[in-house]
């Protein structure tokens, strides 16, 4: 049965050890960021993956998304993460920016796509506990606690997963209303240069072509 704990200033130090513990027994945790709770798990664990995809009832070949709590972690994780993709997490992260970037190819996970896909869609969030808690853990796969086509969750007493299918629920109150989070990714998958904006959300078109003028906006 899962555990619902309120975070405090007193208890975020052990509350993230229990977290730890959880992800590395191969749990499913719901933590917060910025506009809505999510659910996280190891993202090297496929069998927790796959939990994941249960508990929101995704279609098979969905992808998780990827948090990380360092820009160093993309070293080990993607092959094309180069200075104008720098620039952008200089300048935007910790935030609502989200890159899709080629994955190393020596990579052991399945987010969910049966390692189909050509790139994985990666961020770092601006959010206290989360964020420490990711420098700690390293790379954890995420998605929204929601269920698919649902709005985020934004308030822990919604979220429908039974007691049993999380190990651990970090509690930090209603949540504000906020953009997602802006996508953007290679015009050409793993080459260089050609950024572009896939979905414009929280950061809009122009501040990062103030970070970077090349960029441009997808054109489907």
């Amino acid at each position: 049965m899962n555990d619902i704990v309120k975070l405090t200033t007193r208890n975020k130090t052990s509350l993230q050890d229990r977290a730890l513990v959880a992800l590395l027994q191969g749990e499913v945790v719901v933590v917060a960021a910025e506009h809505g709770y999510l659910y996280i798990c190891d993202a090297f664990n496929q069998v927790a993956v796959n939990r994941l995809h249960l508990l929101r009832g995704d279609a098979p070949g969905t992808a998780a998304q990827v948090l990380i709590g360092k820009v160093s972690a993309l070293g080990g994780l993607a092959k094309d993460f180069d200075s104008d993709w720098q620039a952008i997490a200089s300048a935007f992260w910790p935030g609502l920016v989200t890159m899709q970037l080629a994955p190393q190819p020596a990579l052991h996970w399945d987010l969910g796509d049966g390692r189909e896909l050509a790139e994985f869609a990666v961020r770092i969030p601006k959010r206290n506990f989360l964020g420490t808690l990711l420098t700690r853990s390293g790379p954890l796969a995420a998605a929204s606690a929601s269920m698919v086509g649902h709005r985020p969750t934004l308030d822990i007493n919604f979220i429908q997963a039974l007691p049993t299918e999380i190990g651990l629920i970090v509690d930090e109150g209603i949540l504000p209303e906020g953009p997602a989070s802006t996508v953007l990714r290679r015009s050409a998958i793993g080459a260089g240069g050609g950024i572009e904006v896939l979905r414009e959300g929280a950061i809009s078109f122009l501040e990062l072509q103030a970070v970077l003028p090349s960029i441009s906006l997808h054109k489907p």
